[in-house]
C-alpha cells in the first residue's frame, strides 16, 4: 500500500513553533484553540505584516529547523514502512527542500519519497491512505477516493467526509493501522 503523509502539523509541530515565534516577536500569546484557520488569517492580533513575515520564514526555511516531532510519529511510521511505501507530501515551497531533508534525517523520520506538492496533493499517485490536517487537501484526497486520517485541529473541526476518520494523535493512527486482531491479540 502507498501511504501519503503530510509533514506540517502531522509529523512536525509547526503550529506550536508559529505560536512561539508570534509570542517572541510580537508578544502575541495564542493558544492552539485560537488558530481557527490554517493560513492564520482572521486570527485575533495577527496583522497582514505578521502574515508576510511568517510566509518569509516559510519561504526561507528558517522555521523548519526548530520544529519538534509530534509524539509517536517516527515510531508509527517505522512500523508502517516495514510493509508499506511511505511518501511524504508537503505543500512547503520546494526552495526549502534542503532544510526539510536535513530535519527529516536529524529526527530519523522514515520515508521512501519526499514530494513538494504546491497547490494539490492529488497527483499521479493513488494513495490508499493519507495522513493530513489541512482541510482543502483532506477533502480533495477524500473526494478522489483516498481514505484520509484527518489530524484534529481547530482549523479543520467542521470537516466531515465518508472517506475520512478524525484522529487526535499518532496513538490513534497506530490503533487504526494496527488493530488488536491484526496483531493476534
Amino acid at each position: 500500500m502507498i501511504i501519503g503523509v503530510d509533514i506540517d502539523n502531522v509529523i512536525a509541530d509547526t503550529e506550536k513553533e508559529l505560536r512561539r515565534v508570534l509570542l517572541e516577536r510580537r508578544g502575541l500569546d495564542l493558544t492552539r484553540e485560537d488558530i481557527k484557520t490554517y493560513t492564520l488569517e482572521n486570527v485575533a492580533g495577527i496583522t497582514r505584516q505578521d502574515l508576510k513575515d511568517i510566509m518569509d520564514l516559510f519561504n526561507h526555511g528558517e522555521i523548519f529547523t526548530q520544529l519538534e516531532v509530534i509524539e509517536g510519529a517516527r515510531e508509527t511510521l517505522e512500523l508502517l514502512k516495514v510493509r508499506h511505501r511511505i511518501e511524504l507530501v508537503t505543500s512547503r515551497p520546494s526552495s526549502v527542500e534542503r532544510q526539510t531533508l536535513s530535519w527529516l534525517e536529524r529526527h530519523g523520520i522514515p520515508f521512501d519519497d519526499l514530494i513538494f506538492s504546491g497547490k494539490s496533493k492529488v497527483g499521479g499517485t493513488q494513495y490508499e491512505l493519507f495522513f493530513e490536517d489541512q482541510e482543502n487537501f483532506a477533502i480533495e484526497l477524500a473526494d478522489e477516493g483516498t481514505y484520509v486520517l484527518l489530524f484534529d485541529a481547530p482549523w479543520n473541526r467542521h470537516v466531515e467526509h465518508e472517506n475520512m476518520c478524525r484522529v487526535h494523535s499518532w496513538q490513534d493512527v497506530y490503533r487504526f493501522c494496527f488493530p488488536p486482531c491484526a496483531l493476534g491479540h
